[in-house]
């Protein structure tokens, strides 16, 4: 086993900077903590707004407009209260890929909510990105017809639910946690990179990370988009891997009943494999309990469409969706949960 990145720089640094909160007095919130103005639908639009503007130029993995993205992600799980995972002070951690197409230098964003008594017990929140950039970088162009009416000469794909709204959900729940913690577990808030072009960022970080120190991930992809009108409700990948879906459900319940008993609901779309196409892949691959909560058919309309922008996306499902993961995953922060492990595949 490799011993990189956090086994021998995650936990270390946290182990030995942020362990030490003697030294640092516990955060306590000096009033009640309003998640519905955390976690509003408006600063869930900005944050939409802004990743999938055409200045982004769909945030192709490697282009400069990643990087762009990158560093507004980053200046806002640092506002927070993110913490880095190095000595460099930036929650950026480059990594390259090589394609046929050429070498990738990206950047995958990490930061930390330091944990207090469980602090080398490690909780995953994370969502990619990255979209496929426009007509001249998007590979899906040769299989998958255009299904939406773009204007004519669009040439962006913007990516406004796949995936700037599991960024907006993603940020969303630091800012929470950032308020309420800090936690018995250390909490950790990844922005992937190059999912779109293979999950590289994710298998660059899983093969750095030691997977025992992890007790569960929770991925978001295209939670900005309900199934239907009729079923808003998220589904979760895999859901029959592990128990993670009837914790996650039962914890949700406990604390809002007015979710029901089933808000994560199973993945309905077994033949699309799912569960092995967004970036909790590669760490159920080691056993990790990782799921990816997801609000969109794989079969909508606008995916991977150049119409998937923001005037096309519901802020309140994805506010809704934020405020249940928080709710739902509060076990897993203060370690009162851990779900069973997967079985290596």
């Amino acid at each position: 086993m490799k011993h990189s990145l956090v086994h021998a720089g995650l936990l270390l640094v946290l182990l030995m900077a942020y362990r030490g909160s003697a030294a640092q007095p516990a955060v306590t919130p000096t009033a009640p903590v309003d998640m519905n103005a955390i976690m509003h639908p408006d600063s869930c639009h900005l944050i939409v707004e802004t990743l999938a503007a055409d200045s982004f130029m769909g945030r192709y993995a490697g282009s400069p407009q990643a990087t762009k993205a990158a560093l507004y992600i980053a200046q806002e799980l640092e506002r927070a209260g993110c913490k880095p995972v190095s000595r460099s002070d930036s929650l950026l951690i480059p990594f390259r890929f090589m394609t046929p197409k050429g070498n990738y230098h990206c950047y995958n964003v990490v930061g930390v909510i330091p944990g207090k008594e469980k602090a080398g017990e490690l909780v995953l929140f994370s969502a990619h990105y990255d979209h496929v950039g426009t007509l001249s970088t998007n590979d899906y162009r040769a299989f998958m017809r255009e299904k939406g009416r773009p204007e004519k000469g669009d040439t962006i794909y913007n990516g406004a639910n796949d995936n700037a709204s599991g960024i907006s959900a993603l940020i969303a729940l630091a800012r929470y946690f950032g308020k309420t913690g800090p936690h018995e577990r250390t909490l950790v808030f990844i922005a992937f990179s190059a999912e779109e072009e293979g999950l590289h960022g994710s298998r660059a970080l899983s093969l750095r990370m030691d997977p025992a120190s992890i007790v569960a991930m929770i991925n978001m992809d295209m939670v900005g988009v309900p199934m239907s009108e009729r079923n808003r409700n998220p589904i979760l990948t895999g859901s029959e891997r592990s128990d993670l879906q009837q914790m996650l459900n039962n914890r949700l319940y406990e604390a809002a009943p007015e979710y029901g008993k089933d808000f994560f609901g199973k993945d309905r779309f077994p033949t699309e494999s799912l569960f092995m196409r967004s970036d909790n892949y590669h760490f159920a691959l080691k056993g990790v309990p990782a799921h990816t909560i997801m609000a969109t058919s794989p079969r909508n309309r606008y995916y991977h469409s150049l119409n998937d922008e923001p005037r096309t996306i519901d802020y309140h499902l994805i506010a809704h969706i934020a405020r249940a993961i928080a709710l739902a995953s509060s076990g897993l922060a203060d370690g009162r949960d851990t779900p069973t492990r997967i079985k290596r595949m």
